[in-house]
């Protein structure tokens, strides 16, 4: 089994996934899975039609990314495309599957044929995948990890990222071999010949201060025990300059999510973050995750330090017990876009950080409005600000 990655920042698509392709010159197996992140500036039907004429066999999956990819080779930012390919030789097996969201069917429903779907291309039916790969346009992933959840009857591994663009303007896509949509879900399983290990992590810590959650709905909280969001929100983080209508909360408040509980250590909790994107006209605080009333909300905070040394940390986490006997093939790293903007001049030695976490194997890592992975205590969850990761390896 081999994993290689490629990294391109032409400004030509056809000739950004040219160069990325040139790495497998002297492979001679077709790869069993490619993975491609770009941003929002590349032709996702150029980049589509060039892999799927180059490997015609291979499953592929693709996802737009926030203002950079980072790989092994380096971190590009603003335009940039990037390719991860996995070639399993031996029994392992892959399926995808992709579709817009319908009007007649619900998320749940929808969520279920495509795992049916997926399953299905991999040819393992009645197998439990070792990992899902999860890509969704923004608004539902919750209810899409309750019915993979569900389906499967137990918490298998997932990793996943939201789908981003630049500016939060709506220039998203995601692809697989059989179609691209800007609105929609897409799923590969895995069935490798090889170990798989996860973590997903927020990296944040939380001040000592807490409400509960009054007046939501959905993915914008309006009310904090009974008081205003954005009244309560500036007295937490005494940034009131820097709240208001007219800014980017996306850009400026990656330093101060809000989190909730999602499980605990021994005595010791660790959180789920809801990242504070917009203020709405009607005075609520728009994020890129569901609050529901009753929940209790906890300020949190990251020092840009914390933040840099993150990504080793969730790798390390990943690795646990087996840090001796450790020999990785490669891995998928998915790092919320907010955080990257936070620390955009640090993401050189982030990913120094990553190379040596990863033994120097080859990684792959898009920047999301969204992450979704399995905590250490077992949970499969959607939060913001996080960092999820998943290694191969013998």
């Amino acid at each position: 089994m081999k994993i290689i990655s490629s990294i391109s920042q032409k400004i030509d698509s056809r000739v950004a996934i040219e160069e990325c392709l040139m790495v497998l010159e002297k492979e001679f197996t077709e790869p069993s899975i490619i993975l491609c992140y770009f941003t929002e500036e590349h032709n996702e039907k150029i980049i589509l039609s060039l892999l799927k004429n180059q490997f015609p066999k291979s499953k592929i999956h693709g996802c737009t990314s926030c203002q950079g990819i980072m790989t092994d080779d380096g971190f590009a930012s603003n335009r940039a495309l990037a390719v991860w390919v996995l070639i399993d030789t031996k029994n392992g097996r892959y399926g995808t599957s992709i579709s817009q969201y319908q009007s007649v069917d619900t998320v749940e429903s929808l969520t279920i044929k495509l795992l049916e779907s997926a399953i299905s291309d991999s040819g393992r039916e009645g197998e439990l995948p070792a990992l899902v790969l999860l890509h969704a346009t923004s608004g539902h992933e919750e209810s899409i990890i309750s019915t993979i959840d569900d389906f499967f009857g137990t918490p298998v591994p997932l990793i996943g990222g939201t789908a981003a663009d630049n500016h939060n303007k709506g220039n998203w896509c995601i692809f697989t071999q059989d179609n691209v949509v800007n609105s929609g879900i897409s799923i590969s399983v895995f069935y490798p010949s090889c170990k798989v290990s996860y973590s997903f992590h927020s990296g944040y810590a939380p001040f000592d201060i807490s409400g509960i959650a009054t007046k939501t709905n959905k993915r914008t909280l309006y009310e904090i025990d009974n008081r205003p969001i954005v009244e309560v929100y500036k007295e937490w983080t005494q940034m009131s300059d820097l709240i208001n209508k007219d800014q980017n909360l996306l850009e400026h408040m990656a330093q101060y999510p809000l989190g909730r509980i999602a499980g605990y250590m021994d005595t010791v909790p660790y959180f789920k973050l809801a990242h504070p994107t917009k203020i709405t006209h009607d005075g609520g605080i728009e994020c890129f995750a569901d609050i529901n009333v009753g929940e209790e909300i906890h300020m949190m905070y990251g020092e840009k330090d914390q933040i840099i040394s993150r990504p080793q940390r969730v790798i390390n986490s990943a690795i646990g017990y087996q840090q001796i006997s450790f020999a990785p093939i490669g891995g998928i790293n998915i790092f919320c876009a907010g955080s990257m903007m936070h620390i955009k001049s640090s993401m050189l030695d982030v990913c120094d950080s990553v190379n040596a976490a990863m033994h120097e194997a080859p990684f792959i890592c898009p920047f999301t409005f969204g992450e979704q992975g399995r905590f250490t205590g077992g949970e499969n969850a959607h939060g913001n600000l996080m960092v999820s990761t998943v290694l191969f390896h013998y």
